[in-house]
């Protein structure tokens, strides 16, 4: 069985992973396939749109203007996978033959999940009135004995589109590689050097000396009928006594970086293969600990808290552990941090009261935006805004949108009392821990239950990681 994808088609979804690059996202999702069938400008969907009246001028500028190419590779999250399968099942619904521009703006209106759904809502499309659109479009006849998908899972369809993409867009075998990119962050940070750390405080005890027992339980998440999640088969990764703790996926899914306590004193950060199911150690630094590893966008390394001697910088180590470096002089002590796109960072730092500081790794520029953040810091995926926990008082704490080239900030809903680790799936969604609950909100005024974990494997939920395409979670629970 195969899928035939037409010209417009294949450029449509090279649009779409340039539109996903573009915000530095880890997969594309249905909204950068959406921004990838407008930019492309088929003539035919044109011809279809000007007949329903609806002018693609009148969307967000984002989804018009994209490059016609993307010469890397990037998954597609499982939402976009339903997409796929709802285009490929329209075009072969309706005669043999390829899947067009059309049949994808089609799955996106179909299965797009809400975010681009809000979208063509806002703009005046109907799923079944571009359907009956589509009925006397003809696709080109397939060439003798060529299959057409039926119905297919949503996966498999993705796989062969993948397939399919990597075909129709590669480069010419007896062309010279590409260079690799020169690497953006200078060897000395732009707001100076780092300051001579000199020793420790008479006072000063590591932080891994305070720092619980917990483990990371990595599983699935899979969507049922109207798009609800259900996590499965979870798994103790880190089944021992001691500290492993915030887990970040690296962009590919196919691994965990997370912090790892290698004794009383000092912690290191380590990675959990998935495929493999064990563990390596990572970076290996005497007489300093690492917290927090975090991969930045567009780079083949990953960014930690380094403690040394009572001093907390942000630092850069490549994906093999090599020690690339300090990105910022002036911000310390950071405790916790986040990537807004490859080189602009959002971080706590700690004081009295604590900040939220917004600071750019290329110029040196380092601005407060917010007093009294939490410790979960994102990126919202498919934009440049991250997002924080604003402590209000002691039972008011709000996740809060922030723009961090204006500063602007705008709430998006209370947490449950007194927690703050949440994190962001590909479709806009929040998922908080609220004890062994795990907590979902998809703008609704109210959170609802997505899952409600055994209490004899573990204590409350805390920290929480979702994978770029979606598929797969990672959660932190004390031990018991």
């Amino acid at each position: 069985m195969a899928i035939s994808l037409e010209d417009d088609a294949v450029h449509a979804l090279n649009r779409a992973a340039a539109a996903a690059a573009r915000e530095c996202s880890e997969a594309i999702a249905p909204r950068d396939i959406l921004a990838g069938v407008i930019s492309q400008a088929d003539p035919t969907l044109l011809e279809i749109l000007s007949h329903l009246e609806l002018d693609p001028g009148t969307l967000p500028h984002k989804l018009r203007n994209l490059p016609e190419t993307y010469d890397g590779h990037l998954p597609f999250t499982s939402a976009a996978h339903e997409v796929l399968a709802a285009a490929v099942e329209a075009a072969s619904a309706a005669e043999p033959g390829g899947t067009r521009s059309a049949h994808l703006l089609l799955g996106v209106a179909r299965a797009g999940g809400p975010r681009s759904s809000a979208v063509l809502n806002d703009w005046g499309l109907n799923s079944n009135a571009l359907a009956t659109a589509l009925a006397p479009q003809r696709a080109p006849e397939a060439a003798a004995n060529h299959d057409t998908v039926q119905a297919a899972s949503g996966t498999a369809t993705a796989l062969l589109i993948a397939a399919t993409l990597s075909l129709a867009c590669a480069p010419d075998p007896g062309a010279d590689p590409p260079p690799p990119p020169p690497d953006p962050f200078a060897a000395t940070p732009a707001d100076g050097p780092v300051p001579d750390i000199g020793p420790a405080p008479t006072d000063y005890r590591p932080t891994a000396a305070g720092a619980p027992s917990t483990d990371i339980w990595i599983g699935r998440i899979e969507r049922v009928a109207g798009g609800a999640l259900q996590i499965r088969d979870l798994v103790n990764a880190t089944d021992r006594d001691g500290y492993d703790n915030q887990p970040a996926f690296d962009p590919s899914g196919t691994a965990v970086y997370y912090t790892s306590a290698v004794d009383s004193t000092q912690t290191e950060t380590s990675r959990y293969l998935l495929e493999d199911g064990a563990a390596e150690q990572v970076t290996h630094t005497p007489g300093a600990s690492e917290f927090s590893p975090t991969p930045i966008p567009a780079q083949d390394a990953f960014s930690a808290i380094r403690e040394e001697r009572g001093r907390q910088f942000l630092w850069r180590y490549g994906s093999d552990g090599s020690d690339l470096g300090p990105i910022f002089a002036t911000v310390e002590p950071v405790g916790y941090h986040a990537w807004a796109n490859g080189t602009v960072a959002a971080m706590f730092v700690l004081g009295d009261p604590p900040t939220l500081q917004v600071g750019d790794a290329l110029s040196g520029e380092v601005r407060t935006v917010a007093e009294n953040p939490g410790r979960s810091i994102h990126r919202i995926p498919g934009s440049g805004d991250v997002s924080f926990v604003r402590k209000v008082a002691d039972e008011d704490w709000w996740i809060e949108r922030l723009d961090p080239v204006t500063g602007e900030t705008t709430r998006l809903v209370a947490t449950p009392s007194g927690r703050e680790d949440y994190a962001w799936t590909p479709e806009g969604e929040i998922l908080i821990g609220d004890g062994a609950r795990l907590l979902v909100w998809s703008g609704e005024a109210e959170w609802r239950e997505a899952a409600h974990l055994d209490e004899a494997d573990g204590g409350d939920i805390s920290r929480i990681a979702v994978s770029a395409d979606g598929t797969r979670i990672a959660l932190v629970r004390n031990r018991q």
